[in-house]
Parts: structure tokens; sequence; C-alpha cells
């Protein structure tokens, strides 16, 4: 009896050991294939900027399947497979649907082609910020990194995060999760459609439209604190003067993408909200544009994107420039879309309540 009693004891020990043994397998984690997910602007950047460093990697891999598959590695609970393809086939559809629009030609997407920088002529830097010869710059892919960094005026702060990136898209290891978090970067925002930017025109696009709204972000703050949203001036100047840096750097029509499309669809917006945006996008890039970046004489030594904020903050304060409607977040589009129509091309828009 005695035996049989150890030998009992025995084998439950043994039961007991290889259950201590078993390891609990973390859950496999899953994205939801029906989001479209934004992530950090600066990581999508650093990742197109990594594909067209590496001309092997170009060879090998095209570029979306590239950052699809980084960003699967590095967001595991968000990105998935086909996550570029959806996005890429939601903006096809949004240029589809808007390319007949009365107020702008948006391109189709056979007209936005990727070109990597290896195989296209140099030209030579000239006096960037003349109007004249402005639109040459969009070319993006004959200008040098010293040319582009020239165009962008970037102040010491803004070129401490240009370095930051460039230190991590030419860094000798493989990026993780954790390498972007040493970053000094807070101005940049997640973003979604905007990765077919990056996808077919290149990282110095994409840089240019991140920098761009950083700053028109920074500037609206400074110039009116907190009141940069809900209809009062302050979101007024936000929304005109991205629009001029935009139509600078980026041209009139990929500024109207991003802003009247892209961003519009990202975060959608109560009628007043949406139908203000739109008419006072149309002011920064289109009826004043030229006003605004005006450039006064003797002032070459001044970064000119500063200049143009001088010059929208002061028709902003102009009280005879605005139109306040007594719209609220409840009033419908039936009511607010034909008022928005009655305003002059001349005169922002605000409600502010």
């Amino acid at each position: 009896m005695k035996r049989f009693i150890y030998i009992i004891v025995m084998a439950l020990s043994l039961v007991s050991c290889h259950t201590m043994r078993v390891k609990n397998t973390p859950p496999k984690i899953t994205a939801d294939t029906t989001l479209l997910p934004t992530f950090p602007a600066e990581v999508l950047y650093v990742l197109g900027a990594q594909w067209e460093a590496d001309t092997l990697l170009q060879k090998q891999t095209p570029i979306d399947t590239y950052i699809e598959q980084r960003l699967i590695d590095l967001y595991p609970e968000k990105a998935y497979k086909g996550y570029v393809r959806k996005v890429c086939s939601t903006v096809d559809n949004m240029l589809k649907q808007n390319e007949h629009r009365p107020t702008l030609y948006i391109p189709k997407r056979s007209e936005l082609s990727f070109v990597s920088p290896h195989n296209t002529k140099k030209e030579k830097a000239g006096k960037f910020h003349n109007r004249d010869v402005r639109d040459l710059y969009l070319y993006l892919d004959s200008l040098s990194i010293e040319q582009e960094l020239a165009i962008l005026e970037l102040t010491p702060t803004e070129r401490g995060e240009w370095d930051q990136l460039q230190t991590l898209i030419h860094h000798p290891k493989f990026l993780t999760r954790e390498s972007f978090d040493t970053l000094q970067i807070s101005s940049f925002e997640e973003e979604n459609l905007l990765l077919t930017v990056l996808l077919w025109r290149g990282p110095r696009m994409f840089y240019r439209i991140m920098q761009s709204k950083s700053r028109a972000e920074k500037l609206a703050h400074y110039y009116y604190g907190d009141a940069t949203n809900n209809g009062r001036p302050g979101d007024a100047f936000k929304h005109i003067y991205v629009n001029v840096l935009l139509r600078t750097y980026v041209g009139e029509w990929m500024s109207h993408a991003v802003m009247d499309l892209f961003w519009e669809w990202k975060s959608p917006n109560a009628p007043c909200d949406h139908y203000m945006d739109l008419h006072n996008n149309i002011i920064g890039r289109q009826s004043r544009y030229n006003d605004f970046t005006a450039v006064e004489e003797g002032c070459d030594n001044s970064r000119h994107w500063l200049q143009w904020a001088e010059n929208v903050q002061g028709y902003i304060q102009d009280t005879i420039n605005g139109d306040k409607q007594s719209w609220n977040k409840e009033t419908p589009t039936f009511i607010v879309e034909p008022a928005a129509e009655k305003v002059s091309a001349y005169q922002y828009i605000y409600w502010d309540k």
C-alpha cells in the first residue's frame, strides 16, 4: 500500500513539473483590416527615404512593398498586408470623383509617378525666391540637397529635426520602434492618405508638406494662442497660411489635393468648419496668393515664409477682409453651403462660436 501511494505521489509530481514547464504563448497580434490607420509622418518619411537612398533595395523591392512590410514590422497591431493598396485605391477614387470639380484641376493617378533622383540631371542653383522661377523648383528630382535646404529656409530647430531624420535614414542597423522614440520632433502628426504622395512623388515632396503643416500650426499658435479652431480668425489664418506654403513648395494642384481632399477626409468636420476651410484654402492658394507672397525690398536676409506669415496675419487682422457667419456646429449643410458660396473669394470666412 505504501508503495502504491509513493507511485501516485511521484506521478502527480511529474505531472506538476511538466505543467510548470509549459510556456504561455502570447496571443497573436491581429490588425483590423477594415481600417485605414494612421502612422507617424516622420516614420513614413524615413522609410521612404531609406528606399530612395538604397539603389540595391530599389532593384529588389518596389517602394510600396518595402514601406508596407516595414510598417507591419514596426506596428503589427495596426499595419497589415494590403494596407498600401487600400490607401492608394481610396485616393484613386477621390481623384477620380474630384477631377472635374470647377475650382481646380486634379491630376489622375497615372500622372503622378515617382522618379528616383539617381537617374536625373542636376540643374544649377538659381535665385530661389524670384516668383518668376518659383515653379521650376517644383521639379524636386533636379535639386541637390543644398538647393532643397536653401528653398525650405530651415530654422536652427528645423535643421536639427531634419538632421535627426537623416541620421535614422542612414543608420547602419535595422530600425525598430524604439529607434524613433529618441526623436525630438513633436510637430509632425500621423498620416495615412499622404502616404500616396510619398509613393508617387518621393520623400522630398512628402517632407515639404509635413514642414508646411508644422509651420502653419506653430505660427497660428504664436499669433492666436489656443484660439485656432471653432471658426475663429486663428483658424482662418492657419488654413490660409498653410495653403500659401503648399502652393509655393508643392504646387497648386497638390496643395488642393492635400488640403481639400486628404486632410478633410482624414478629420471629418461639421458643415460650418468644412465649408469655412474650403473657402479659406482657396484664398491662400489662389485669390490672394500673390499678395501674401509679396516681399518687401531690402528683406533678403529674412526668411521669406515668415514674411508671408506677417502678410497673412495683417490680412486677417483687418476686419474688412472677414465675413462673419452666424453658424454653429449644428447648422446643416443646406444652409452653410449656399451661404459660403456667396462670400467673396477675397474675404475669409469665420463664424466664431
